[in-house]
């Protein structure tokens, strides 16, 4: 089971941690209410770091603090070996290869500072509606 979540965990982060990769905005918005731990329809910043932080638990797979090819069964690695690496380009602030939970929880949040259209460290629904829907006129639909 561990290897099942790991698995959905690095297809659902790797869109979104991919330099120079557009952000998926349905899986942004669904993150984004997955971390809106009191249900008020914003999610903070602690909140956002709060979901990492959780997410983190089911990427380190073998629980030695680091998310890093150790983590990911010899069978599936190299199907996973390019998303782990654009974790590792986005995350291993320290370039040692792997990626610590300080380093994941409070790296760079390109997805929340983009919905986070007024700076408030705040992402509204509203805000994410109007990101999905700048996203839609720019692809021409």
């Amino acid at each position: 089971m561990k290897t099942i979540g790991l698995c959905l965990g690095l297809l659902i982060a790797a869109p979104a941690v991919a330099q120079n990769m557009a952000v998926d905005r349905a899986d942004l918005a669904q993150r984004l209410s997955q971390a809106d731990a009191d249900g008020n329809g914003q999610v903070t910043r602690a909140e956002f770091q709060a979901y990492r932080a959780g997410q983190f638990t089911r990427f380190d797979r073998n629980g030695d603090g680091f998310v890093s090819a150790d983590d990911v069964p010899r069978l599936l690695a190299g199907h996973f070996a390019p998303r782990l690496q654009a974790m590792r380009q986005q995350f291993d602030a320290n370039h040692d290869g792997r990626i610590s939970r300080d380093e994941f929880v409070n790296g760079p949040a390109r997805g929340f500072d983009l919905a986070d259209a007024n700076h408030d460290n705040i992402v509204t629904t509203a805000e994410v509606q109007a990101l999905s829907d700048k996203s839609k006129a720019a692809r021409g639909g």
